[in-house]
Parts: structure tokens; sequence; C-alpha cells
């Protein structure tokens, strides 16, 4: 074969295991669960509420739901810019036009999705898939009641996973139904969400919880060889630059926290801190490293070509038997890897969390004892790289897009561990995890079954790159940590405005969601009509 053949059967493969239905969570929904209350438990500040014990000063209600989205509209609706002003009455005409649906289409969600902090309560926890229901670690919530901050705050950290609001997002007529085009195929919102996963189910998600470094890209597969961290392709949708959501998620939820809390009124502090756990999963997912990759090591498809002619040699090229494709393989074999790494370290960090928390911490190994203390402590050189990206916007603008900034700089400080830790984790893996027919959903697995897909851990070798794991693992966690410690103090900060200035904040802040939400759905517009275009039209 020649070398550009060679160069693109590579690409087709590496762009195959782009595919793969992985458990796109950034960190185990336990650990999106504990991150804000661990995070924030110390934080030093003398008008700082006491998160895990002060009470929210009222509950939220299905009715306070309605009433901020009517008035985000109302806001949205006064903005002054003439084009701005026209391109949102086209949308959304009347308030009756902005329901429930609409407010999620412009916050990029799957508008039949129930979302929590959108939809009523009782319609977000009928919506739970069993899975769902079995990972959610909070107590489904009575409208109105008071809690304290901590549980406003997970309840908000884990529910962009266990209500699914990124995932499904088809292209559906006025009445709802799903559009399909002229050869039957369903329609994306976004044809961008292919380049992370498949229309529908899990990986559908990725998009909006992965968060790409900024450095330049390269689809050459050379890169995935050299820097795993830079190899970025269009898997499904042709497009000149990928894009990933995670920022602007961080940042559009940011921005609605702030307008929850400055609104004010029955509810508005509750739903306020909904969508700041909103924020801070969203920051959580790109503090996990290999959340920061699109496609993985060259290992991986190493792996299946390796494999994929061992069993084609077996069969005497398919006299004999079958071989599954070299791509399905490959889809295999990342998925196996993403997943063990997510459910292997929640397994370590909840048994090393129980010896902590019985009074045991001298039972615990000493990586998870130093995963423990970067969680509660954080890295004070990252906290040092926040500190002059924080400030040196606060000095530029009123209120710049912290949610955004930090995300950022949690990416640009750790993209390139993310390939150490799949580098990390096949070494520890068993084999067969790294073969062909083998796809083990690591959710279904029970915790104390996990290890058996570990190596022999009497081996030194395998301990050394468990250890190193934790260790990596715990610096993720140490720059989360200061993440939300920095978020938290933007938001009592813009919690302090004086009266006189909250209607101009307000301003500034409601007519930056319009304008960038606007923007997204313009070009995501754009791409499906491309889309539909290369697909033969609209079905007639």
């Amino acid at each position: 074969m020649s070398a550009p053949s060679t160069r693109l059967a590579r690409a087709a493969l590496l762009a195959a295991l782009l595919a793969a239905p992985t458990a796109l969570f950034g960190y185990g929904i336990w650990i999106h669960a504990i991150v804000p209350v661990e995070a924030l438990k110390d934080f030093k500040s003398t008008t700082a509420p006491a998160v895990r014990t002060q009470l929210v000063s009222s509950g939220v209600t299905d009715a306070d739901l309605v009433t901020f989205r009517r008035w985000f509209y109302d806001r949205a609706f006064a903005i002054k810019n003439p084009s701005i002003h026209r391109e949102w009455i086209k949308r959304w005409p009347t308030p009756a036009s902005f329901d429930a649906a609409a407010f999620k289409t412009l916050l990029m969600m799957n508008p039949q999705a129930e979302v929590l902090g959108v939809d009523s309560f009782a319609a977000v926890y009928r919506g739970r898939a069993k899975p769902d229901i079995a990972l959610d670690p909070t107590t489904p919530y009575t409208p109105g009641q008071r809690v304290t901050i901590a549980t406003a705050l997970q309840m908000g950290s884990v529910y962009p996973d266990i209500d699914r609001r990124n995932q499904d997002r088809l292209f559906r007529s006025a009445d709802g139904h799903v559009v399909l085009t002229a050869k039957g195929d369903t329609v994306p919102m976004d044809p961008m969400t292919l380049n992370w996963g498949r229309l529908t189910g899990l990986s559908s998600q990725a998009h909006a919880h992965i968060g790409l470094n900024h450095e330049r890209h390269s689809s050459d597969p050379s890169t995935l060889s050299m820097a795993p961290w830079n190899f970025v392709v269009a898997v499904g949708y042709p497009t000149d630059s990928v894009e990933s959501f995670a920022e602007p998620n961080a940042q559009m939820y940011t921005d609605l926290s702030y307008l929850a809390m400055l609104k004010g009124g029955s509810g508005s502090e509750m739903l306020s801190y909904l969508y700041a756990g909103n924020a801070m999963h969203y920051l959580a997912d790109v503090g996990n490293q290999i959340h920061t990759l699109q496609a993985g090591i060259e290992k991986f498809y190493s792996d299946a070509t390796w494999d994929y002619w061992k069993s084609r040699l077996a069969t005497v090229f398919g006299l004999f038997g079958s071989t599954p494709s070299r791509n399905s393989i490959g889809i295999d074999i990342l998925t196996n890897h993403h997943t063990l790494s997510e459910k292997l370290f929640q397994v370590e960090l909840q048994q090393a969390w129980r010896l902590d928390s019985a009074g045991k911490k001298d039972s615990i190994q000493p990586s998870m004892r130093g995963v423990l203390e970067s969680l509660r402590g954080g890295d004070p050189q990252f906290k040092r790289v926040l500190d002059a990206a924080v400030l040196s916007s606060a000095k530029k603008s009123w209120y710049p897009p912290f949610g955004e900034l930090i995300a950022h700089a949690i990416i640009d400080s750790s993209y390139q561990e993310g390939a150490t830790i799949y580098r990390l984790v096949r070494a520890f893996a068993v084999p067969q995890l790294h073969q062909k027919g083998v796809a083990i959903n690591f959710d279904t697995v029970p915790d104390a079954q996990v290890w058996n897909f570990v190596k022999d851990r009497s081996d030194p070798a395998i301990v050394a790159a468990i250890d190193t794991f934790n260790i990596l693992e715990g610096h993720g966690l140490a720059r989360v940590h200061d993440a939300l410690n920095w978020w938290w103090d933007r938001y009592l900060f813009y919690g302090r405005t004086a009266a006189s200035d909250k209607g101009r904040l307000i301003d500034g802040l409601v007519e930056r969601v319009v304008v960038n939400q606007l923007n997204y759905l313009f070009a995501a517009d754009q791409r499906r009509e491309d889309y539909v275009s290369s697909h033969g039209g609209l079905k007639r």
C-alpha cells in the first residue's frame, strides 16, 4: 500500500474511533456531586456562606422557573441593538413563543429533554431513565423546599449528565416531528456534534462536555503519535475547524447563575445555585484531562490493526469465520479504556473517602491520600495561572466571561496529561480490553469487580502505573478545586453589586447570553442547511 493510501487508511480508522459510544461523563456522577462541596467547604472569606450548612432563603417552584424564563425574554426583547433585536423577534416574536422548549433551544439543549432548572421538577424526575435513577446521588427535590447551598450546587452539578440535556439533538418540525432528508436520514440540530460522536445516545453529548486546547490542530495521523492533544479530525461533518463546547457551556451557565441571583424574588437564589452547579459541572469536565482529547492515543490504532490482521489470518481471510471490521475493534478499544479510567478512579476515590470519613487515613494508599489533599487544597502553581488570567481580565471589563476564562485556563494547563493517562490505563488494563470483540459498559460493573479488569497488582510495574495514574488524576482535581474557588469568589463579588448598578449589569449579562447563543444558533443553522443539501434535501 502506498504511503498516501496508508495515511488515509489510518485517518479513517482514527476517525472511526471517535464514534465510540463512550461514557462521556468528565468524571463519574458521584465525583460531580462531591467536587463543589469539597472545593468550597473551606473557602476563605468573611462574607462567604457556609455552603454545607446554610439554607437557601427560599426554595424554587415550577412557577418560579416560568417567571424567570419570561423575565429573561422581556430583558432580551428589550435589547436596544437593532440587529440583535431583529434576530431575536424573528425566532421568538412573542413571550408565548418562548416556551421551555425554545429556552432549551437557545441554551444548546435538546428541547425534548426534561431539564432541571427549566422544566417542572415532576417532569424532570419522570424523564429519568432507570440507569440514571440508580446513578443519581441526590434526593428528588420537592418544589419550594429549602435545602442547603451544598445540596443545590450538587443537584446542579450532576444533572447535566442525569437529565441528558445535551444528547439526541435532532432537528424537528414545528409540531415536534423528526425531520428527515430525502435519503431518509435524520437531521442533527447541529451537524458539528457528529464530529464528536453519534447522532443519538450517550456519545451524542460529547461535544458539550469536551474542551480542546488552544494550539494549532491537525488531522494528519502522524500528529496522534507526536502530539495527540493536537490531533483533531472532522469525522461526521466536514469543516475547517472542529468546535467543542465545554467552555461556552461553562460561560452560559455562569451568566445564567448571575442573572438569577441579580433578578431576586421568589426562588431566584435556589435557581441561581442550580445554574452555578451547572457551570461547575462543565468546569470539572475539562478538569478530567482525557476530556481535552478527541481520539485518544495512537496505540489504540495499533492494537486494532494488529488484532484485525491476527483474526484475518486465523480465519484464513474469512474462509473459516468472519472478522469484525478494524473500525469496530478500534471503537471497542477506545470505549474500554475511557470508561475504565473513569470507573476505576471513582471506585478508588470512594474507598479513600470512606476510610478518611471513618478516621482511617493511614489505611488509604499514599497516591489516593494525595488525591484527597489535591481535591481539598488545590495547586499553588495553577492558582497563580488563574490569578493572572482572572485578575487581568477584571481590569479590562466590568463583567468578563469568567466561566470561559477559567475553563480555558484549566484546559491549557493540563491537556498534555490526557495522553499520558490513556497510556497508563492501557498499561495496567488486562489485555482483553484492547482486543477485538470486547466492549464493556463499566457503569454496569459492580465496584468490587472493576479490579478484575486490572493486571496483577503484585507486579511493581502495575502498582507504579496505577499510582502515577492516581497522581495525575489528583492534579486534575487540584485544578478543579482552584477553578471553583475562583468562580465562587467572582459569584460572591457580583452578588454584592450595588442596587444602583444591578440594572446595567443585568442588561450586559443578558446581551452577552443572547449574542453568544444567537451566534451559535446561526452557525448551527448554516451547518444544518449544508448537511441537508449534501443529503439530497428534505423529504417531501
